[in-house]
């Protein structure tokens, strides 16, 4: 007796059995084919993956290896109950439906952790290689493939179940009709947003002026963008507003070694009296010595205009970051009237001479106001001595402490950039596969974020 014929004769013996010890063999034979792909896919499969370079394929086995089990030990009771109940064929076609349920159901939830892990990297990659800003888009792409994966599923259940989906399909194209007429604004607004990150007028960070606002970009949303403003007050503008609007971007003007400089531009005015080379030399001086602004492009005094009252000269130069525009234009116009002061440049201003009768009582009152008036000017040339002191000091103060902070703002960036490269190479954490951000980097991030916000709060823009 060949060994097939002992097979076919055992076989006969198990086939001839009651149903219920037909089906606890089936059971347990399916029960062990999982245990042994089980055994197969964690110890040769694994190895073999493990030296690929690919860091991804050990994430993707590790998501299918439930489904794998479970889909051997289901495809061997469906082969239990086709055998133990092929007399009976609405009792074997209602289990196999339900056990196909489940492997749809399984195979989904599978289609599901692969968009989980997979949708970020993707969004990220496409971030870096188009230099794009797809983080509002991410939830949005990842909801309508859930959304797709379920729908999908649940389709493939009503076929099996013979359920007709004819009139719900029909009933949500009517709803579908419905909500998108009612939802064409929020519609309109979510493609505004879709072109707007592919357009990238701004990006968060960004110091811009839209619809009369003036403030920094603070989130952009796929409806809205969201911006600060120097009082500390969000704003909130729907991107269809947005998009059909001029929109000025201070940050993007400047070339790349200072992308965020702005033009500085004042106006002195000067007496008639006054020689304009010593005037526009003058002022040279000072905006030369203030460490606010830029040496290239260099700045510039030109005479612009004769006035009735004044020689008005024209002063342009560059701040290199528009934070210090006004703390800049605060410095710069001190200087220049202690300038005018310490050179006797005359400022001039509107006046009036008032005469009086008879000349006694002006004598009188002209000895009497002379000296009030000494009095009163020494008092105020103490005075203003104590406060030019005290304003060097604080302005001094303000300068180093603005320094100290874009320093620390330029060593964050330069170790933000190492840690990051650092995690890059480091081996990818199987628990995390999205590869999260380590807690040095937060705090890294926390910090740099406080300092441009103190920065911000010093620039003293317009209401």
């Amino acid at each position: 007796m060949t060994l097939v014929d002992s097979a076919l004769e055992y076989w006969a013996i198990v086939d001839g059995m009651d149903w219920w010890v037909r089906l606890l063999i089936g059971l347990s034979g399916s029960i062990i084919a999982g245990a042994c792909v089980q055994l197969i896919a964690k110890g040769p499969v694994m190895k073999l993956i493990s030296k690929s370079d690919n860091k991804y394929d050990d994430t993707i086995f590790d998501l299918a290896t439930p489904l794998i089990n479970a889909g051997v030990v289901l495809a061997g009771l469906w082969f239990t109950i086709m055998w133990v109940f092929e007399g009976d064929s609405s009792k074997s076609m209602m289990l196999a439906k339900l056990i196909l349920i489940i492997l749809v159901y399984l195979f989904a939830r599978f289609a599901v952790q692969l968009v989980e892990v997979f949708v970020p990297l993707v969004i990220e990659n496409l971030n870096k290689r188009a230099d794009m800003d797809l983080a509002g888009v991410e939830s949005l792409v990842f909801s309508g493939l859930k959304i797709a994966i379920w729908v999908g599923a649940a389709m493939v259940v009503f076929a099996q179940l013979n359920i007709d989906i004819t009139g719900i399909l029909a009933s949500a194209t009517i709803i579908s009709l419905v909500v998108g007429m009612a939802l064409k604004e929020t519609a309109s607004n979510l493609v505004s947003g879709m072109m707007m990150v592919m357009d990238k007028p701004f990006e968060v960070g960004d110091k811009v002026t839209v619809m009369g606002v003036t403030g920094k970009v603070v989130d952009v949303g796929i409806m809205s963008t969201k911006i600060k403003t120097s009082q500390d007050h969000q704003v909130v503008i729907p991107n269809k507003s947005i998009s059909g609007k001029e929109v000025i971007n201070f940050a993007k003007g400047g070339p790349e070694d200072t992308p965020k400089r702005v033009n500085l531009r004042l106006n002195i005015g000067v007496g008639y009296d006054e020689e304009p080379a010593h005037v526009k030399q003058m002022l040279l001086d000072v905006v030369r010595e203030c460490d606010y602004i830029i040496d290239n492009p260099p700045p510039t005094a030109l005479f612009r205009d004769m006035l009735d009252s004044a020689l008005l000269f024209r002063l342009n130069c560059w701040v290199r970051d528009y934070s210090d525009e006004w703390v800049a234009r605060d410095w710069i116009l001190t200087r220049v009237l202690e300038r005018c002061i310490d050179e006797h440049i005359d400022i001039p201003y509107p006046h009036m001479q008032l005469k009086y009768d008879p000349a006694s009582v002006v004598e009188k009152e002209a000895e009497k106001n002379a000296a009030e008036g000494e009095k009163k000017s020494a008092e105020k040339e103490r005075i203003k001595a104590e406060a030019r002191i005290k304003e060097e000091a604080d302005s001094t103060a303000r300068m180093n402490a603005r320094k100290e902070m874009r320093a620390r703002i330029e060593e964050l960036n330069i170790a933000l950039e190492a840690e990051e490269a650092k995690e890059s190479e480091e081996p990818e954490d199987p628990d995390d596969p999205e590869g999260g951000i380590s807690q040095k980097r937060l705090d890294m991030l926390a910090e740099l974020q406080e300092l441009e916000h103190k920065l911000d709060e010093g620039s003293g823009d317009d209401d």
